[in-house]
């Protein structure tokens, strides 16, 4: 489902928009982190592998970087990951960061990390990709996941369609979560924590109707 009124419909409308998006909005000043990074740190027990999908300006991969994890992040946007890139640099932080679709099929090679346990993490990615590429989108987890690894997620629901956005014209589509969790129970994950509502993600006029889970690889 797709939010009329703020969608454009090819992946080249979405890449051209994203770019411009990031490369506006540059900087080297070290970002606040989203509620959802700071609740999922809160979580993991040591050091993980964080493989942020769908990075955007890197804040919460900067964050996670910053508390010990070995931390790359993802983004189909290169003006997202060269700017994430420059962050990174500017504040001594060892993220790192890739630019690349999630469908292609040498990313989890490319993705090849420290040992030990694994966290995929994507907030507000789902809602922006396609019903096709969530499918793929939880492909890639279960391909960069082992048994007892975590997968963490937060999105825009059905329930979120009306409301105010802060964010220009742009791709949304509106998540079920019980579909969500069916398609990632078939992929060898189970939920640990669900939660849905507002409070969850406000920025400014803009409160989203949000779902966030946690899963572990089975």
């Amino acid at each position: 489902m797709t939010d009329a009124a703020h969608s454009t419909t090819t992946t080249e409308d979405r890449s051209d928009y994203w770019n411009a998006y990031y490369a506006e909005r540059s900087t080297t000043r070290r970002p606040l982190p989203s509620q959802f990074a700071t609740f999922v740190a809160g979580e993991l027990e040591g050091p993980h592998r964080v493989i942020e999908l769908g990075c955007g300006n890197g804040r919460d991969s900067i964050f996670f970087a910053g508390n010990g994890h070995d931390v790359t992040g993802v983004d189909a946007s290169d003006a997202a990951v060269a700017s994430c890139t420059a962050l990174a640099a500017a504040l001594g932080e060892p993220a790192t960061f890739l630019q690349s679709s999630i469908d292609d099929p040498a990313l989890p090679q490319r993705l090849a990390g420290s040992p030990g346990p694994h966290l995929v993490y994507a907030r507000f990615f789902v809602h922006a990709i396609t019903d096709a590429e969530e499918k793929t989108f939880l492909d890639l987890a279960a391909a960069l996941t082992s048994p007892g690894d975590a997968l963490a997620v937060e999105y825009r629901t059905v329930r979120d369609q009306v409301g105010a956005k802060e964010t220009g014209a742009h791709f949304r589509r509106y998540v079920l979560p019980a579909t969500f969790q069916a398609r990632a129970l078939e992929r060898g994950f189970e939920v640990t924590y669900a939660v849905e509502g507002f409070g969850f993600a406000k920025w400014r006029h803009d409160d989203a109707y949000v779902a966030r889970t946690l899963f572990r690889r089975t």
